[in-house]
């Protein structure tokens, strides 16, 4: 039996994750900004907090401490929570660009570093980032949150080197399109008012999430049951070790194999010029 602990388990794959750790006996600590909306969580044996990314850190810690105290330990750390906002560079603002990263960057690094000690202490742990295929490529009028991601992403290949020696394992988990609310989501995805030069992009990302929203492909409880999975090193993850990155979906795996063969083309072509910047041996 694990103990784990979830951030953002209102919808999505948070929700599909906590509902898949209870359906195996583990015990859950479900966080959400509304605890009434996970009440099913609760009734199922969760405990429910309320926690918000975007408080101070602090305020996190303080939280992610009480929470844990009857448990005194954490085996696996799901940070999964997000918010998401669409628009070019120009028109998303300072204020708004600092909040989505409060909440999808640093709000994940309070939590981190709350749990941190006490895995550290018990000489194991496993700890999985929410990450996008978005860490892997860019995609106009979306340059904010997939920032994030890449920030995510970079952050995980440097913690996973250092706390590899204490047990503990880290890994992102990159989807590409699933069927959950995030492109219908309660708060306005795009701005109120863009600027016309960005209306083509815009347009064109508007035509793409009304498409493409509650038709995607990728299916959250069976993203769930691969989670549960690798974070527990059981199923198809037993006796092997969690990979950096791990892609969910077969429109995600697609996208890395293009982006992938693309750098190493780049690579290859520049290559000469690169390596031309050294210092001349001397002979």
């Amino acid at each position: 039996m694990a103990i784990w602990f979830i951030t953002g388990c209102s919808t999505g794959f948070g929700h599909e994750t906590a509902l898949a750790a209870l359906a195996r006996g583990d015990k859950v600590i479900a966080t959400a900004r509304n605890p009434d909306d996970v009440k099913d969580l609760a009734d199922k044996g969760a405990l429910v907090i309320a926690l918000d990314l975007s408080w101070p850190e602090e305020k996190i810690q303080e939280a992610v401490k009480v929470a844990i105290e009857p448990f005194r330990s954490i085996d696996i750390l799901f940070n999964n929570a997000g918010v998401n906002i669409i628009g070019a560079l120009e028109e998303v603002s300072t204020k708004q660009a600092r909040a989505l990263f409060d909440v999808n960057f640093w709000g994940h690094i309070s939590v981190t570093r709350a749990i941190l000690p006490y895995m550290r202490a018990q000489k194991h742990g496993t700890i999985g980032f929410s990450g996008s295929m978005l860490g892997w490529t860019g995609m106009s009028c979306v340059s904010t949150y997939t920032a994030t991601k890449w920030a995510i992403a970079g952050l995980v290949l440097c913690l996973r080197e250092e706390v590899k020696d204490f047990g503990i394992k880290v890994t992102v988990i990159e989807p590409g399109y699933f069927r959950t609310q995030v492109l219908g989501a309660a708060k306005p995805l795009f701005p109120e008012e863009g600027m016309e030069e960005y209306k083509v992009a815009l347009d064109q990302l508007r035509t793409l999430v009304s498409t493409v929203n509650g038709k995607q492909v990728g299916d959250p409880e069976k993203a769930a049951k691969v989670i549960v999975e690798a974070l527990t090193g059981e199923g198809a993850f037993e006796g092997k070790e969690v990979p950096a990155r791990l892609v969910l979906g077969a429109d995600a795996v697609g996208l890395v194999e293009g982006m992938l063969d693309l750098q190493k083309r780049s690579l290859e072509e520049w290559k000469s010029v690169s390596a031309s910047t050294d210092f001349t041996v001397a002979e």
